[in-house]
């Protein structure tokens, strides 16, 4: 962890206040109560997730034609773990107390991006990481979730370290570790590779003809060990990708309103630091993106029973239909939209999120915590900025993860998703 957390680091932590490090401990231990308790959150999956791929823990070489097939990674680490201690309730424990790292790490970015924001602030957003129901519940019975968020957190700090050399003229050390990292992350958890796309992209914006087809050749090294699988497994290129579009768009900027929306609410009320023109142009937008989507809502057959996100099932519990669901697929677009003006980089990304992620089941976890990561860290907007100055800000946002964990819980406790 040296390696990660420098002495700098160690003793910028010692300088969070009291208050913060309250607060920490008491998250810590609220997800060792979730661990005592058995919590699953995320939805009711964790558990049958955890069960059904255990075996792949006791034994790496089981085979199950109906199991889904997915990159080992994670197996492999957790079976190596399960090896030492020999004991199933131990490996969940090692993960939990693991996962009280998480928020740290993700500090220790903050701070690599932001280093002229109160450190305190920066500290005390990076404590939403133990309130989201998906990065609890994979700790609590670890999944493929929980590896892949550490290394893509290791991933996306080496990108900003890299990001601050502002070299482009070799393949410097926090570049090779940015894509080492990155492809633990795709060998872990697919989902990722949609962000490694995007690196990609930079790479290539950034970087002459002659390095970036270096950069290549140390990607495809990195990917040997994935082809290799994929012959042997074939059946994970295709394992859950569903063809029909018109739901995932839909289904997926619901997911990224429910996530970011609300980081732009906060900022249009808080502070006035920002205004939204209502334009010409913006006009003709919003116009463009209502008419998008009401042409897709009207293809819109996606078996809510499974997944979905918890605005689809808001919407079907308390108003019998997907109205307040469409709106949210709209505001989601009207946030990328928002993104985009900022950058074109920013629509790249967008883009292969709303496109990339296409399955027959969308989750809320397949954007926990990544789409909170990629707008603080990735994404080029001054918002994010401008949030992580305002302590009010940041515990409103805190509150709103705080009642998403509550109602996650109530639904866990009650299944209500299953009267749907």
């Amino acid at each position: 962890m040296g390696l990660f957390f420098s002495k700098k680091f160690v003793r910028s932590f010692k300088e969070i206040n009291r208050k913060n490090k309250i607060l920490f401990s008491l998250l810590s231990v609220g997800l060792f109560m979730g661990f005592y308790f058995g919590e699953d959150s995320s939805g009711g999956g964790s558990i049958v997730d955890f069960a059904s791929t255990w075996p792949l823990v006791e034994n790496l070489f089981y085979y199950d034609a109906n199991l889904e097939i997915k990159f080992p990674l994670h197996y492999y680490i957790a079976s190596l773990i399960y090896y030492i201690v020999g004991d199933k309730e131990i490996l969940r424990l090692i993960y939990v107390s693991i996962t009280i790292f998480v928020p740290l790490l993700f500090y220790r970015c903050l701070r690599e991006k932001y280093n002229h924001i109160d450190i305190n602030n920066l500290f005390l957003f990076s404590l939403v990481l133990l309130l989201l129901p998906a990065v609890r519940t994979s700790a609590i019975w670890p999944n493929t979730q929980i590896t892949g968020i550490f290394f893509f957190l290791i991933s996306l700090l080496f990108f900003l370290k890299w990001e601050n050399e502002k070299n482009y003229l070799k393949i410097s050390k926090n570049l090779i570790f940015t894509l080492l990292f990155m492809s633990l992350t795709v060998y872990t958890r697919q989902i990722y590779a949609i962000i490694f796309m995007y690196f990609v992209w930079i790479f290539f914006q950034r970087f002459n003809l002659k390095i970036f087809l270096k950069i290549c050749f140390l990607i495809s090294i990195f990917s040997v060990p994935g082809f290799v699988y994929i012959i042997l497994y074939p059946k994970i290129l295709a394992a859950t990708f569903d063809s029909s579009l018109n739901n995932s768009v839909l289904v997926n900027s619901s997911m990224i309103c429910f996530y970011l929306m609300p980081i732009y609410l906060i900022s249009f009320l808080i502070g006035n630091n920002e205004k939204f023109e209502f334009n010409y142009k913006n006009l003709v937008v919003i116009v463009m993106l209502l008419i998008l989507t009401i042409i897709l809502s009207s293809f819109f057959n996606y078996n809510y029973k499974m997944g979905g996100g918890l605005i689809l099932k808001v919407s079907l519990f308390f108003f019998s239909n997907f109205y307040i669901f469409f709106l949210s697929s709209f505001l989601g677009f009207l946030t990328i939209y928002y993104l985009s003006k900022n950058s074109f980089n920013n629509l790249v990304l967008s883009l292969l999120i709303i496109f990339g992620i296409s399955a027959i089941i969308i989750f809320h976890k397949y954007f926990e915590p990544m789409m909170i990561l990629l707008f603080f860290l990735i994404y080029k907007t001054e918002i994010s900025r401008k949030f992580l100055e305002n302590k009010k800000k940041i515990i409103l946002y805190l509150f709103f993860i705080f009642f998403y964990l509550i109602a996650a819980l109530i639904n866990d406790y009650y299944n209500l998703n299953l009267t749907l």
